[in-house]
Formats: structure tokens, sequence, C-alpha cells
């Protein structure tokens, strides 16, 4: 009888022994595949504006990022060689990534399921769905970088349909808060409003009108971002030269702005300042554990964007001309990145919350199924060893996705200049809260032509 109880025991001790070792090893393999070890290192030296060290970097180690973590990496590279102005490279590298969401949508189910068993580093990064809509918004700014405007609006028009895709595979009252790109419809009307042509001129002012309309019904109430002052003149000057039936309106709708015709507008150049400005906000973990019936420990976790601090503010556009004349503006608040990316996380709170709760209840039946069978072999002996483990591997085991696009920007700034044709040197001084210039940026100089439409891009993250 001793003998008996003693196998018993030493047989409860053994699965527990291999239990547990089961535990630190998926924890171990759990740890390997959450969000990419270098990435914190290749950040910093984007905020170091260290870009081509970073792509260095990147391209050293096109695997550290891991299998499940590809995605990741093609985003962050593309928006670096962007950064970097290396254009064609980007945009070869963004199309990568482009493939990469697309084949995501066919990905393994038994991956899937793995998700639902172990948590989500068990599958591959999908992306959030505004970070799939921003792949065509650097694409878009990518061509405007080399100059090709028809390809420039493909990539814009392409945001409005993905949109539409995205929020069109969840109920109405699932959809995202993110619906529609303001920034991206007030790029198409600086760009239409470009080429000059009758027609182009009639899109550009459907743009603008688009883009206001988004920005005073959506933007403002949802992110704090107002119609920009410029937007507001670009869509003056275009309904003026429609007509007065289309002017009227917004002329009461923005009493204020100031705008140039465009008759005179052409006899100018128009430069302007795209400033991605700050650091994206990054996911971090709440979590809370519970008992459940029998003895078991279980967790939930769930991510949440948690904001970074910069001391960038604001910014002036300023341009110097021979006779040492001074232009400025300052920039304006264009696209919210940050704001945009927690909202979209609030908004799918529910859909997160859910898998997140379904989760532990998975375990947990498949752990009590284990119970049975290990006590029909063992006895109740091994019972108690058994649910310690189970519950250790609960709790080790339950992580949220913290993964996400770090390299973005917490925002796209905007600045225009109407200058007369000549050679002028253009720089941008930042300015922190106290509108105090405590950086400025040196873009070198520039001869505009009449009729001209230039664009800058610059990257402050301090």
């Amino acid at each position: 009888m001793h003998t008996v109880c003693l196998a018993r025991s030493l047989s409860a001790l053994f699965v527990a022994f291999f239990i547990l070792m089961g535990v630190f090893v998926l924890t171990g393999i759990s740890c390997s595949l959450n969000a990419p070890s270098i990435q914190p290192q290749v950040n910093g030296l984007v905020v170091a504006n260290r870009l081509e060290k970073a792509l260095k970097v990147l391209n050293s180690q096109p695997h550290a990022y891991g299998p499940n973590n590809e995605l990741l990496f093609l985003l962050d590279k593309g928006l670096i060689l962007h950064l970097a102005k290396h254009y064609p490279e980007s945009i070869e590298t963004l199309a990568q990534a482009q493939r990469k969401i697309d084949a995501l949508y066919t990905k393994s189910l038994t991956r899937i399921a793995g998700s639902w068993i172990y948590n989500d580093y068990t599958a591959p990064y999908q992306g959030e769905d505004f970070e799939h809509v921003l792949v065509n918004v650097f694409q878009a700014l990518n061509y405007v970088g080399l100059g090709q405007i028809g390809e420039a609006l493909v990539e814009a028009r392409d945001v409005d349909s993905k949109l539409n895709v995205i929020n069109s595979l969840y109920p109405p009252q699932q959809k995202n808060v993110y619906r529609e790109d303001a920034f991206v419809r007030f790029l198409m009307g600086i760009l239409y409003e470009a080429s000059g042509t009758a027609e182009d001129i009639n899109n550009a002012l459907i743009s603008y009108q688009k883009a206001a309309q988004i920005y005073a019904g959506d933007y403002e109430p949802t992110y704090r971002t107002a119609v920009p002052r410029f937007l507001q003149e670009n869509l003056l000057s275009t309904a003026q030269w429609m007509g007065e039936a289309d002017f009227a309106p917004y002329r009461k709708q923005f009493p204020q702005a100031g705008f140039i015709p465009l008759k005179e507008k052409a006899q100018k150049a128009e430069v302007y300042l795209i400033q991605y400005n700050g650091l994206a906000p990054i996911k971090v973990q709440t979590s809370f554990p519970f008992p459940l019936p029998g003895g078991y420990m279980n967790k939930v976790a769930f991510p949440h964007y948690s904001e970074r601090s910069y001391d960038t503010k604001s910014s002036r556009f300023i341009a110097v001309d021979r006779q040492r004349r001074e232009s400025q503006e300052e920039s304006e608040l264009a696209e919210p990145l940050g704001a945009i990316a927690v909202k979209n996380l609030e908004n799918r709170r529910i859909r997160v919350f859910v898998k997140a709760a379904l989760r532990p209840t998975g375990k947990y039946l498949a752990e009590r199924g284990l119970e049975r069978k290990a006590q029909e072999s063992w006895g109740d002996p091994s019972i108690p060893w058994y649910r310690s483990a189970a519950s250790l591997y609960n709790l080790f085991s339950e992580q949220a996705d913290l993964r996400s696009w770090q390299t973005l920007p917490d925002e796209i700034r905007l600045a225009r200049l109407i200058l007369n044709p000549g050679e002028y040197k253009l720089r941008v001084d930042n300015l922190n809260s106290n509108r105090e210039t405590i950086e400025q940026v040196d873009l070198g100089t520039v001869i505009l032509k009449a009729g001209e439409k230039k664009f800058f891009f610059i990257r402050t993250a301090l």
C-alpha cells in the first residue's frame, strides 16, 4: 500500500515537474514572440535623427524582428526610408508591407487558433486599421517628394477606398471612429490645384470642401483638430474661381480668412512644409488576475496607448529673400496621428476585451479537461500540483499584444508660404509650449518660379 502511494506521489511530482517546465518554456516562447527587441533601438535612432544608422541596423538584421513581426519591420523600414528621402526605396518597401497586409487576411487558421489559446504573439502582427491606411498616406507623400503628382493622387484616393473596406468588415455598432481622413483630402486638393486645369481646379474645390467638412464634423469634436487656416484660404481661392454661387457660402462660413485669388497666386510660388512632429504613443498593458472555480487563477490583459512627451509644440516656417526680408507662417496641426491611434484602439475596446476575456475561459476549460484525465490516471494527490502549475502558466502566458508602428510621429503639421518668384533661404524654427524657439532647422536655398508648388519634409521628435 505504501509502495502504491509512493508511486502515485512520485508520478504526481513528475507530472508537476514537466508541467512547470512547460510553463517556463511556453513563457520563454511568449517572451520571444513579443515586440522585437531591436525596435526600441531603431526608434531611438530615428528620434536622434540618425536615419542612415537606423537603416544600417535594419539592413544588417533583416530577420531580427522575428517571423511574426515581418509587417512591423517593413512599416518601420518604409517610413525611415521616406524620412531619409529615399523615396523609390520607401515606395517598394511600403508596397511589400501592403502585400503582407493583404496576405495576412488569408493567414493560417492554426495561427489564429493559437492566439486564442496562448496569446496574440503566437499570430503574425496584422497591424491596426489606421496603420493599414497610413501605408497609402506615406506612399502618396513619397510620390509628392518625387514630384509625381498623378501617382500621389492615386495613393491618396486609395485611402478613402481602404477606409470604406475596413469599416465594411464590422457591424454598424462596431465601426471604427476613424472613417475618413481630412489631411489626405486636403493634400489631394493641393495636388489637383497644382495642375491648374479647369477640371482639376474643380476637383481641388471638391477635395477642399470634403476636407473642411471632415475637419469640422469629425476631427474637431473627436481629435480637437480644427479646420486649418491654409485649407480655408485654398478653399476660398478655388471657390471664388468657380463663381459666386460656390464662393458665397464659404465666405460666410470663413469670414475672417484672408485669401489670394487664383489668378494672383499663379504669379507667385507656394512652398509647403510637411512636418512630422513628436513621438507616437506606445502600447502598454493593463491586466488583472482573478480566481476561477476549482482553485485556478487566471488573468485578463489588454492594451492601451500611453502618450510620449516631446518639447516641440509648434513651429514657424520662414523664408528670407536676398534683401534679408523675412516671410513667415506658423504651422498648424493637419493630421493628429497619435489621437487617431488612441481613439482607434478605444473604439475597438469591446472587441479587444471580448477576446481577452474569452481566452482565459478557453484555457480554463482545456485545463479542467486535462485535470479530469490526470485524476483518472493518478488520483487526487496530483491535482493540487496540477492546478498550481496551470495557474502559473495562465498568469505568465496571458499577455496583451503591445506591438505597434513605433517610428510614427505623433502628428503631421502643415505650413504654407506664398512668395514672389526669386531666391530664398528657408528654415524652420521649432517652438516649445511657451512659444520660445528651441531649435532652428536649415532647409537650404531654393529658387522659386511663378506658379510653382514645392514641398519640404522635416522630422522633429524632441
